[in-house]
């Protein structure tokens, strides 16, 4: 009963029939949901011979991270932003908890994969509505920028980049099924799709989008080729053939461009806030507290945020998440195509973060959950198969954060 309530649940997350249909808004469906789908697993996790939920590195970091927020609240005695903080991250905090327990077999791990992909894959139709008609299946606007359209979705995909992320994520796992060990129907089926995804990406004319893209493409050829040359290769004609055809926003990116030079100046701002505050940071959403933007990068705003405490454990979940895909792939075949997929499509999100404010939007907390999941399931095959987030991770998860910042503070001296 949980998983089909995880599908529903990802139907609202993705589609949100409960911000655009009022019915359903004044019905708290989402809460009601989340609510009834945590429940079930109590349930199952009782009857279960094995009880309990699913052990994974990842939850301790998430927890970790969680207090790490609500620490950067109190830390100033802002009472009333640490129950804004909590309920705000407490929605995220529900999304991965749901995921993680929910997908607990390689079928229904198939299977989630299989339906998340459809209903993004929807969401670019929504797209193509939205550019012919001028507005969205919600009557939702697109948003004109640089004599260009954007297309844009509602709630919290009402953002451009973030529906290009999420076209990213989908083209990462299609394009992993399709040069995998797929069954012929499987890859025939994926060549349009990818297509479609790729075109969704272009309608929102996002230059992180296309950056992640381009990475993950990247990645994804010099890992599966396991050869930097040839991968680099393959991959080199996809991004040419990408940036050929992608948006007009992307030949902008330059120092010298007023949003990039605007974006360095934001950044050295957040440098003197880490400053102020080096431990426990300024509060979460306490960035432009005082000033006019937001960070435009996830790194910086997690370490001016939520100091080198919140840095730590938001670096920790991609570190481990990114370890425990590259162990699936080594040691299972049937799930080396999706855990390979999955880690492109991060690797693709990192890329994109350094140039976009994304630390808390849900789609690597989506990835860490589909991580730890599917890390899950592949130590239930392999009982002897040991998977710990050590001490030498935790210095190595800390060393990439110092390093985020290092090379921040490098590209600003560059460019002030």
């Amino acid at each position: 009963m949980s998983f089909i309530l995880l599908i529903l649940y990802l139907f609202c997350t993705f589609i949100r029939p409960q911000d655009w249909i009022p019915e359903l808004e004044r019905l708290r469906l989402v809460n009601f949901i989340s609510l009834a789908t945590i429940f079930s697993l109590y349930i199952e996790r009782i009857g279960s011979k094995k009880g309990g939920f699913v052990n994974a590195p990842q939850s301790r970091l998430m927890i970790g991270l969680f207090i790490s927020i609500l620490l950067s609240q109190l830390a100033h005695t802002y009472i009333e932003g640490a129950k804004e903080a909590f309920s705000s991250f407490l929605i995220i905090f529900i999304l991965y908890f749901i995921i993680l327990n929910a997908i607990n077999t390689e079928t229904k791990f198939k299977i989630a994969i299989g339906f998340m992909v459809f209903f993004i894959f929807l969401l670019v139709f929504q797209g193509m509505y939205q550019l012919e008609y001028g507005y969205g299946w919600a009557g939702q606007r697109p948003i004109f920028q640089n004599n260009s359209m954007r297309i844009t979705w509602v709630g919290i995909f009402n953002d451009p980049n973030d529906l290009a992320l999420i076209f990213v994520m989908a083209v990462s796992i299609s394009i992993a099924l399709f040069f995998g060990r797929s069954n012929y129907f499987m890859r025939l089926l994926a060549i349009p799709v990818i297509g479609f995804f790729c075109y969704g990406i272009f309608l929102t004319n996002s230059r992180g989008g296309m950056l992640a893209l381009m990475a993950s493409i990247l990645y994804y050829f010099v890992k599966k080729t396991r050869k930097f040359m040839i991968g680099g290769i393959i991959g080199g004609l996809f991004i040419a053939l990408i940036i050929v055809l992608g948006p007009s926003r992307l030949g902008l990116i330059s120092i010298e461009e007023d949003s990039a030079y605007g974006r360095v100046n934001l950044w050295y701002e957040g440098i003197l806030l880490l400053k102020s505050n080096p431990v426990f940071g300024v509060g979460y959403n306490m960035f432009m507290e005082d000033l006019p933007q937001t960070a435009h990068n996830s790194y910086l705003l997690a370490a001016a945020e939520l100091g080198m405490l919140g840095l730590f454990f938001w670096m920790s979940l991609i570190y481990i998440s990114m370890k425990g895909l590259t162990l699936v792939q080594e040691t299972d075949a049937k799930l080396k195509d999706y855990a390979l997929g999955l880690q492109s499509a991060l690797i693709g999100f990192c890329v994109a973060a350094f140039f976009l404010s994304r630390t808390y939007v849900i789609i690597p907390y989506m990835l860490f959950a589909l991580s730890g999941s599917l890390i899950y399931i592949v130590r239930n095959k392999n009982p002897g198969l040991e998977f710990k987030f050590t001490l030498q991770d935790a210095k190595r998860s800390l060393g990439l954060g110092i390093l985020s910042l290092v090379l921040v503070y490098a590209i600003i001296k560059l460019g002030l």
